[in-house]
Parts: C-alpha cells; structure tokens; sequence
C-alpha cells in the first residue's frame, strides 16, 4: 500500500458524503472503512450483497464501492437490482474485484458501474476515484435540483401566461365594447342633435296646419248659414294659401334633415361599401352636425373637389368626421371663442387626401405620440373617453386601408392628415 499522505479530502457543499462499502473480506472491508473514515466521508460497512441492498433501500449512500466475488448474490447481481430500484438507481457504484479481465470490467459497466478498480488496489487511486465520482455525483444532483427548479419556473410562466393571454382577451373584448359604445354613444348623440331640429319645422308645421283647420271650421259655419261673403272667402284664401306654403317649407326641410341622417345613420351602423361622391358625403356628415355646432360659435366648412367619387365604406367616412370635430369642440376651444373648423378633399394618383383643421389651442408635443392611444385624453374631467381618435386611427388604418398623421403646435391649431385610396383592395 502506498501512504495516505498529502491527500486532500474531498470538498463538500453541506455533511460529509456517506459511502456504502460492501465486501465480503473482512480485512479488505476495515480497511477501506480506515481510509475513507480519515479523509472525513461518513463510510457504512455491508459484508454481504443482501446487507448491501437492505442498507441502500433504507438510506441510500452517495455512492458505494462494491465487491464483485461474493456470495449469492454477487456484485453484478446487487448492482443490477439497485439499478432496477427507481429510489437508487442514481447511485454511482465502483467496482472493487481482483478480476482483471475485459468480460470482467465489460460487465461490471453493463449492469450499471460506473468505474472498475482492480485489486489489489492504491489508497490514492482510490481516494482519487472517490472524490471523482463524489463530485460528478453532486454536479448531478445540483443539475437534476436546477432542471426540476426549471421545470417549475417554466409551469409557473406557463401559467403566468396562459392567465395574461386570458387577461388580455378580455381587455381585448372590452376595450371593443367601449369602441362600439363609443360609436353607438356618437350617432346617438347625432340622433338627439337632428331629432331636436326636426321638432322646429314639424311643430311650425302642426301650428299651421291648426291655424288652417280653424279657418276652414269657420268658413264652413258662415257657408252653412248662408251667410258667406266674398270678403270671408278672400280671407280664408290668404290664410290657406300662406298656411299650406309654410306647412310646405317646413315639411320640406324635416324631410331634407330626415334624408341626410338616414344615409349617414345607415353607413355608420352598418358599414357596407358603395361607390359615394367623397365631399358631398362630407357635407351631409356636417349637416348632421349642425345641431351640436349651433350650440357654439364655430364655423364648419367642407371644401375641396368635388369630383372624387370612392368606392370605399362610407360610414366609416362619416364617424372619421364627426369624431375630429367633436375632438375640436373638446378639447380645441376651452375658454368658448369662435373656431374654424374645416375639411379639405384632393386627389392624386388614386389616392385621396382629407385634411382636416381647426385653429385652436393646439396640442402639446408631449401629447402629440399619444393622442391616438386608446383610453389618453387630457380632457377626462369634462367626459372625454380617450377613445375618440382611437377610432379614428383604427378606420384610417384598418377599414380603410390608409394613414393618418397629425400636426399641431400649441396656440396655432390642429391639422389631421389623412390618406385614403379611392379603390379599396379586392380583400375588402
């Protein structure tokens, strides 16, 4: 044997490694106990393949060097039920025999060692192995804790992302509700602002026509009672004739207000494509407006060609419009002056520009990359919902294939620029 000095005992992280060592030669079985137990390993004795099995099943070792030749059952026997055993299979065993011939070492692999020493052996081949194997075994162990810690973290993202995924679906949904209420909250606004002008000429229109059913009531009275002159014949003439004529105005007009909504109303809500004139569009767009600007002192202009007709969705047209100059009336003129709001239309290589302005206090270039966000206003306290030229850029972009951009600086206006093609793909 060669000294055991000078041999550095094996590093551990936590206790000293526990070593099961089994062989059936008592002298042999000391002695390896001796040296193992003076490099600081916790060594456990077994003299048979039976003890071996018994005391890695009830406490497996960190690793075990094993005899081959001994009693029933042998060396290869034990290792292979200990491979077999899922609680030690990951046990690394060496083997520890005077036979030295390959189908000898070629078995002790085959059934599961993981080295072979041939006796008799050298303390520091010994040590050396063991600390090896020691060693390799606990890099295992941490990468076998690092794969499980993984596995774990990878399940626990997983599902981090499964309910983010869920999350944002629903805030998907949701935000989708509101762009809807938003719209649906618009055109209601538009149906409130004509149902209020329509009242004007309908109830001119009802005092006339009870101005009228008086008048004939009476001149019937004086006919039935024979007594009807020329000069009440004449009378009621005049009043029937300026009657009928503003039943007729008025009538006229309700219709004309009723006719412009309802295209309008119909595109919006039902968002089909046709083939419309684009200003006389935008001009039915702010006529329907005229209720909600009559409440202030702007001024609404459509101008531009008149000669570009789109084939296009028209209703998207309309709350593109109607959304920019209820963006103005918001935000554009808080302290109530006198705006000017107007639309300009052109074309060019089949594409068709709406510039669309206004000259109030502007928008601060701080705001300027947000104001398309869904949910940003500066105008909160006073109901803005933030979603209003959300919509917008969403119509622009999505529904009507083109681009939208916006320039402004602070107390000089606000100038929305909007590129559209006349012909919309064949996809849509």
């Amino acid at each position: 044997m060669m000294s055991q000095e000078n041999i550095a005992t094996p590093t551990q992280d936590d206790s000293p490694a526990t070593i099961l060592v089994v062989d059936d030669t008592r002298a042999n079985l000391r002695l390896l106990v001796e040296i193992l137990s003076k490099q600081g390993y916790h060594v456990r004795p077994a003299m048979n393949g039976d003890r071996a099995l018994a005391a890695a099943q009830a406490d497996p070792p960190d690793l075990i060097l094993l005899d081959i030749m001994m009693p029933d059952p042998d060396g290869y026997e034990v290792c292979a039920r200990l491979k077999a055993d899922e609680q030690t299979r990951q046990i690394p065993i060496i083997f520890l025999s005077a036979l030295n011939e390959v189908f000898d070492k070629v078995k002790a692999f085959s059934v599961g060692g993981v080295d072979y020493i041939t006796k008799p052996f050298q303390v520091e081949e010994i040590l050396a192995r063991v600390e090896t194997h020691l060693a390799l075994r606990q890099l295992q162990k941490r990468l076998e804790a690092k794969n499980q810690q993984l596995e774990q973290e990878i399940s626990e993202r997983r599902r981090a992302n499964e309910a983010l995924q869920q999350t944002l679906q629903e805030l998907k949904a949701t935000q989708t509700q509101l762009i809807e209420s938003e719209k649906m909250a618009a055109l209601g606004g538009l149906v409130a602002g004509v149902a209020h002008e329509i009242n004007n000429p309908v109830g001119f229109s009802i005092t006339a026509a009870s101005v009228l059913e008086g008048e004939t009531k009476t001149l019937l009275k004086i006919y039935e009672a024979d007594n009807l002159t020329r000069s009440d014949l004449a009378d009621y003439l005049d009043t029937a004739q300026e009657s009928s004529q503003l039943i007729l105005r008025n009538l006229q007009q309700a219709a004309e207000l009723i006719k412009n909504f309802k295209q309008v109303a119909v595109d919006q809500t039902s968002l089909d494509k046709r083939t419309f004139n684009l200003k006389s569009y935008l001009e039915d767009t702010v006529y329907n407006l005229k209720p909600k600007l009559k409440k202030t002192t702007h001024t609404l202009s459509v101008n531009g060609d008149e000669t570009i007709t789109m084939t296009s969705y028209p209703g998207a047209i309309a709350q593109i419009a109607t959304n920019l100059v209820m963006n103005s009336i918001t935000h554009a003129y808080p302290n109530e002056e006198a705006g000017n709001l107007r639309f300009d239309v052109s074309q060019n290589q089949g594409k068709v520009t709406i510039h669309y302005s206004d000259n109030g206090i502007g928008i601060h270039a701080k705001h300027l990359a947000q104001i398309f966000d869904p949910f940003f206003t500066t105008a909160r306290h006073r109901g803005g919902s933030g979603l209003g030229l959300h919509i917008v850029y969403n119509l622009v972009t999505q529904k009507l294939q083109g681009h939208i951009r916006c320039e402004s600086t602070p107390s000089e206006g606000t100038h929305f620029i909007l590129d559209l093609p006349i012909q919309l793909n064949a996809k849509e």
